[in-house]
């Protein structure tokens, strides 16, 4: 018999108290039981691009970054156009017929936008007489765009129908072919070409995870009065295309315009790095924010419809939130540059400096960003897109004026960031403010009917 001291014994115990109790509260809590299932996806999704980041960015050059991140942006800006938002509403109406109905309606729309894209494409490029890789560019945009779409759509119907685990393989699919594509087109030396194709067929396959259940769905709602409820459900939820889209539209439009005024004003190379280091920063959005947001919208929507209390779990997710982001974003704020130029080799060193400045502006983005959904179940989109214009106005004066009016050498890029970081700051803690004043308004309108 093998004999272990008693200390070892006492931490063991402790050990399995723990996991006991982490058991027993991830299996009496809906809530964590759903957040636990997307983020094992989205953890193991996030795990890969973070173990293959230091390769890829050996593969290529941030110019090539800085080309692919202008096409990522631009396929991002039409999917939004195409669906007008609706994706969003699907968890909201009380019956899957109607919720079903929408999503075909958003697919609808889809399609028209895509085709009067590929004419206009199809004309410029005529106009402008571009070669064939031009014209094949085109179509492998509207491919992905399509893909992307279906992606959101098919999310966010597994919201509604509490399908989170099949939301996790299919980020897990989209990770791991993202990646892994990124990597294999990288050792073959195809550049910005590889990343772009890479980022169009994850997306094809991630969109096939939804699409079996969309089949089912569309042979179970069938009706011939679908045009006519479509228009009325349609216009019940006008709000989405109405003020979220704009909202969403300023975000986007303003990435693009980043995007362009950087290579403008500076080069490719400035703006992958740029884009890289903001998508590093904003890796624990994805890892943890996405992932939160969404169990956070299905059950801010359920909270709503019962007329139950939402404050206690919005400041369950501020608190969570602040204490998972202060460390890391610190340690990026104090050691970014050396971090990245070790990490993913000495022609990023100068991303890293960027991601020192931008740590207050993503931690606090981070924070704000899965509760950003409450606008679009109470109905305040509107107001939240005030901000939102606001917020976008503010980055892009930023990046456009002052390397304007103080030139663009190295010690003005960087006194520019500086001065977008802290506006952005500023217009985050706004949002806080707004959305915390939205949560109390709900809930103190419930307190007082219950005592009435």
């Amino acid at each position: 018999m093998i004999f272990i001291p008693k200390s070892i014994r006492s931490i063991f115990l402790s050990l399995d108290r723990m996991l006991n109790l982490i058991k027993k509260k991830l299996t009496g809590n809906d809530f964590l039981k759903s957040l636990a299932v997307l983020m094992t996806g989205t953890l193991v999704a996030q795990i890969i691009g973070y173990l293959l980041a230091p390769i890829i960015t050996r593969l290529y050059t941030p110019a090539e970054m800085g080309e692919f991140g202008m096409f990522q942006r631009v396929t991002v800006l039409l999917a939004t156009i195409a669906t007008a938002r609706y994706e969003y509403a699907l968890p909201l109406p009380k019956k899957d017929k109607h919720a079903f109905i929408l999503f075909r309606f958003a697919l609808k729309i889809t399609c028209i936008t895509l085709l009067i894209s590929l004419a206009l494409g199809f004309v410029y490029g005529c106009l402008k007489k571009e070669g064939f890789d031009y014209f094949l560019l085109i179509l492998f945009l509207l491919v992905t765009v399509f893909a992307l779409v279906f992606f959101n759509l098919g999310t966010n119907w597994s919201i509604r129908k509490k399908y989170f685990q099949k939301i996790s393989m299919a980020k897990m699919t989209q990770s791991i072919t993202l990646n892994g594509l990124r990597v294999l087109f990288g050792l073959f030396q195809v550049g910005s070409i590889g990343l772009i194709l890479a980022y169009g067929i994850s997306f094809v396959s991630s969109a096939l995870y939804f699409l079996k259940d969309f089949m089912f769905q569309n042979e179970v709602f069938q009706s011939k009065l679908v045009s006519l409820k479509t228009r009325i459900i349609s216009r019940e939820y006008k709000d989405f295309p109405a003020a979220n889209l704009p909202l969403a539209l300023s975000d986007y439009l303003r990435d693009v315009f980043v995007a362009l005024i950087l290579i403008e004003f500076f080069s490719e190379s400035l703006f992958g790095a740029f884009d890289h280091s903001y998508r590093m920063l904003r890796i624990p959005v994805m890892l943890i924010g996405a992932s939160l947001s969404h169990v956070f919208f299905s059950r801010i929507s359920t909270y709503k419809t019962e007329g139950k209390l939402i404050f206690p779990l919005f400041r369950k997710v501020i608190t969570t939130l602040s204490l998972l982001s202060i460390i890391p974003f610190v340690i990026i704020y104090f050691f970014g540059a050396p971090i990245f130029e070790f990490v993913f080799g000495n022609q990023w060193k100068f991303a890293g400096e960027l991601s020192e400045i931008m740590a207050p502006w993503l931690m606090l983005n981070f924070i704000v960003s899965p509760l950003s959904t409450i606008p679009l179940v109470f109905g305040k989109q509107k107001s939240f897109l005030i901000i939102g214009v606001l917020a976008s106005i503010l980055q892009i004066i930023g990046f456009v004026l002052i390397p304007s009016i103080i030139g663009n050498i190295d010690e003005n890029i960087v006194f520019m960031f500086h001065c977008v970081t802290w506006a952005q700051v500023f217009m985050a803690l706004v949002t806080l403010c707004f959305l915390y004043s939205i949560v109390k308004r709900h809930d103190a309108n419930i307190i007082k009917g219950n005592k009435l």
